[in-house]
Formats: structure tokens, sequence, C-alpha cells
């Protein structure tokens, strides 16, 4: 009975440690990087530098964790059939600690609303930055230097 139980042990070490393997390379793949750059592009303009949060951004919070997990879910099956996001969350939070930290943290702000909402305003901002647009407190602070004529 105990040698069952250790090699049980064993194969969810392998089995663990190939799905965060999988996971890693993931995140980094251009296609998720284009799913998570197409989704703030479309939806960034609805997000404001306001405190009180709209009702919208929680609708489209939820479209973006629905379309993250997806994606993921549907990487990890191709690549091992017998996947099963439940089980893959479990596993992370029983083992955190095996878990590489800066993915951990990138797993974990995808479940961070603020962190979201900051997301969606950095890259609004960035973005109006690229195209010619900048901050009105940036433009003023430059004309307040201007000589006057």
């Amino acid at each position: 009975k105990q040698w069952y139980q250790r090699r049980v042990a064993i194969t969810a070490g392998i089995e663990f440690d190939t799905l965060i393997g999988h996971l890693q390379d993931i995140v980094l793949e251009v296609g998720f990087q284009d799913l998570q750059d197409g989704f703030l592009s479309e939806h960034s303009d609805e997000f404001d530098e306001e405190e009180e949060n709209k009702l919208v951004y929680m609708e489209i919070y939820n479209s973006y964790i629905t379309k993250i997990e997806g994606y993921i879910s549907k990487r990890l099956k191709d690549l091992h059939p017998s996947f099963q996001m439940d089980l893959l969350l479990s596993m992370i939070q029983s083992r955190r600690d095996e878990v590489d930290p800066e993915l951990f943290d990138t797993l974990a702000s995808f479940a961070d609303f603020v962190l979201f909402k900051e997301t969606m305003l950095n890259y609004k901002s960035q973005r109006d930055n690229e195209m010619g647009e900048f901050p009105t407190l940036v433009v003023t602070s430059m004309a307040c230097g201007l000589p006057r004529s």
C-alpha cells in the first residue's frame, strides 16, 4: 500500500511539474499576448481614473477572466488531454512554494480586479501617449515653461 501511495505522489508531482511548465510556456505565447492586447485595446476606453467603479467594469472583467481561462484551459487540454482546471488551481494553491513566483503573480493578477483596472488604465495611458495624446498635466506643465509673447 505504501508503494502505491508513493507512486501516486510521484506521478502527481510529475504531472504538476509538467502542467506548470506548460502554463509558463502558454502565458509567454504570442497567441496569449495577442489575446490580452486585443482585449485591452477593445475595452480600455471604458475605464477612467475615477475612484468609483462603474458596473460595466465588472462585466468587462468577467469577460476577461472567461477569455483568459478559456485560452489557458484549451491550450493545456491540447497539450495534456486529461487536464482539469479545478485540479490545477487546487494543486497551485497547495503547492504555491513550488510555483515560480513570477508565474504565480501572473496567475494571481488574473483574479485581482483592482490590478485589472490598473492594467486597463495603464494600457489606455500608454496607447494615448504613443498616439501623441499627452495627459493634460504634462501639456500644462510644458506650457508653463514657455515664454509668453
